[in-house]
């Protein structure tokens, strides 16, 4: 344990240190050719950089290409798996941020990914899944073998989805990644009870180094906006990591504040959408706060609901939206500790 420990603290820390500086070194050039967002919650509205997901995309690729090369032939499936699933997600998420795809689009993109990691997984007889969940105080169940494919899809579609509606204001998606990422690599490590726990472990620390990377220049103020390239592939990896440690419950309970904004902006809204796809914003910018939009068919969302009753400066809304990220994360923890393995 021990070992792989620190194995996954050395992947985490190279993993940063390249995002962050590869975002420094493509800041300039996305600027230059027209890659960049407008900062709108800022009084003079910036203008940032974004897509910055690539570097994590591209950081994270080669880590995991350098994994499948040393370990053993009888893991390098499960590395084939994940890779897979984090390069098509990628790919995903950069057309989305290119062309900017309608919310419809991007979902049924979701379910596909999921369906072809299966459908490879099947092919190459890779089990990254036991389909018996551990759940509190009841431990390992049965009886959902049938129906826990589907749920995996569903699973890379809501995660993928719940990250990317949570990266709204700076650096409230990096930061809470970053979080559930190095928590899930350690409680996997410590619970043990996934084929492979070290690797998937190891895995999990690589997403949280290239996590904090993006965090480190995408915090306020904002020098870097992830994108949906970075966004829609975290979220889709950590359904993946969940899977393969088997600790799905765990993972659920942490992100409860990503699924809960996510549940809020589709319920007013009814369906998946993209901000270009509705007229009203959740939130209106006054003099340098934020408060909610009362217009009625304004999307609901996290943001919206903490500024219901009083506006808000952007860094307090980060600032709540971190706290509730910790709050989660000790969710999960409890929940982790209510498990009987």
């Amino acid at each position: 344990m021990l070992l792989g420990s620190t194995v996954a603290f050395a992947f985490s820390v190279l993993a940063t240190i390249v995002v962050y500086a590869l975002l420094n070194l493509l800041s300039n050039f996305f600027v230059r050719h027209g890659y960049y967002g407008i900062d709108i919650h800022k009084p003079n509205q910036p203008k940032v950089p974004e897509m910055g997901g690539i570097a994590s995309s591209i950081v994270v690729t080669v880590l995991l290409v350098g994994i499948y090369i040393i370990v053993p032939i009888y893991a390098k499936f499960y590395v084939l798996d994940v890779l897979f699933l984090f390069i098509y997600f990628s790919c995903l998420g950069l057309v989305d941020d290119i062309k900017g795809l309608s919310g419809k689009y991007k979902l049924a993109g979701t379910i596909l990914g999921g369906a072809l990691t299966l459908i490879i997984a099947k092919l190459t007889d890779t089990n990254f899944y036991v389909p018996r969940p551990f759940l509190p105080f009841i431990g390992q169940i049965h009886g959902v073998n049938f129906l826990y494919p589907f749920l995996i899809v569903a699973a890379f579609a809501v995660t993928s989805n719940a990250f990317n509606m949570y990266d709204v204001y700076n650096g409230t998606l990096t930061f809470a990644s970053t979080v559930v990422f190095a928590e899930l690599g350690l409680i996997i490590l410590y619970a043990n009870v996934a084929n492979y726990a070290a690797l998937t472990s190891i895995i999990s620390f690589i997403l949280a180094g290239a996590s904090l990377g993006l965090f480190l220049v995408n915090r306020y103020p904002s020098k870097f906006f992830i994108g949906d390239t970075g966004s829609l592939s975290l979220g889709a990896a950590y359904s993946m990591i969940a899977i393969m440690g088997r600790v799905e419950v765990v993972a659920a309970v942490a992100i409860i504040p990503m699924l809960i904004n996510g549940f809020l902006s589709f319920s007013s809204v009814g369906k998946i959408f993209e901000r270009h796809e509705v007229k009203a914003r959740p939130v209106l910018v006054e003099n340098g706060r934020i408060r909610a939009n009362p217009t009625p068919g304004a999307p609901m969302s996290l943001a919206n609901f903490l500024t219901s009753s009083s506006p808000l400066t952007e860094k307090q809304i980060i600032l709540r939206y971190h706290v509730l990220t910790l709050i989660g994360a000790l969710l999960g923890f409890i929940t982790f500790l209510l498990i009987r393995w």
